[in-house]
């Protein structure tokens, strides 16, 4: 699915909204294009994800810099910890930070997942293949307004986009690991993107 944006804009390294002028290096493009996955599920968000193409190049200073992806359908193994980022909620209810802050999470195994999330919800929750699961450490947690944002790890000295905030009850409860979606899993149709319309 193709959606055209008028009005939508990304900014890029800006981390500090306390600033009258924002951070050194940040930049504001407009997004031309957005190209929601084809097979995206909004009521078991299976396949959250998109991709946006900016009307501009960014430019690589103090601030900004690049993620790799990961390997087509790799997995990072159980206890691996892993960063993520965001504006998102300090806790259920707020407030709202003006830094963006960070959190260290552990990767979760699908199984564990599984059985964690069902003991908290009435109906019966079944992991999608295109998402994985982090954290369930209490007060230690992305939150609400997280959404879409960055899971990284480490790996030999490089950071890899692993994970897309999608979705979790509550935010940092102790044994409750939030949902995020498998980047890997997406390499192929991200590629397809790119090449099928030349971006």
């Amino acid at each position: 699915m193709v959606r055209m944006q008028e009005t939508t804009y990304v900014r890029v390294g800006d981390h500090d909204l306390t600033r009258k002028y924002g951070s050194p290096g940040a930049q504001t493009l407009k997004v031309l294009t957005t190209y929601i996955h084809h097979n995206h599920n909004s009521q078991t968000l299976d396949n959250d994800i998109a991709l946006l193409k900016l009307g501009g190049k960014v430019e690589l200073k103090e601030g900004v810099c690049l993620v790799c992806l990961p390997a087509r359908d790799v997995s990072h193994a159980p206890g691996k910890r892993c960063t993520v980022t965001g504006y998102g909620y300090m806790g259920e209810t707020g407030p709202i930070p003006l830094r963006v802050r960070e959190a260290e999470l552990p990767i979760v195994s699908d199984a564990e997942c599984i059985r964690k999330v069902n003991a908290v919800t009435e109906k019966i929750f079944i992991l999608p293949a295109s998402s994985f699961c982090a954290g369930g450490e209490e007060g230690n947690d992305a939150c609400q307004g997280d959404g879409g944002g960055p899971l990284v790890c480490q790996d030999d000295g490089f950071y890899e986009l692993v994970g897309l905030v999608s979705w979790g009850f509550g935010c940092g409860r102790q044994d409750v690991p939030g949902v995020y979606a498998k980047v890997s899993a997406f390499i192929g149709w991200i590629n397809q993107i790119i090449s099928v319309n030349n971006l």
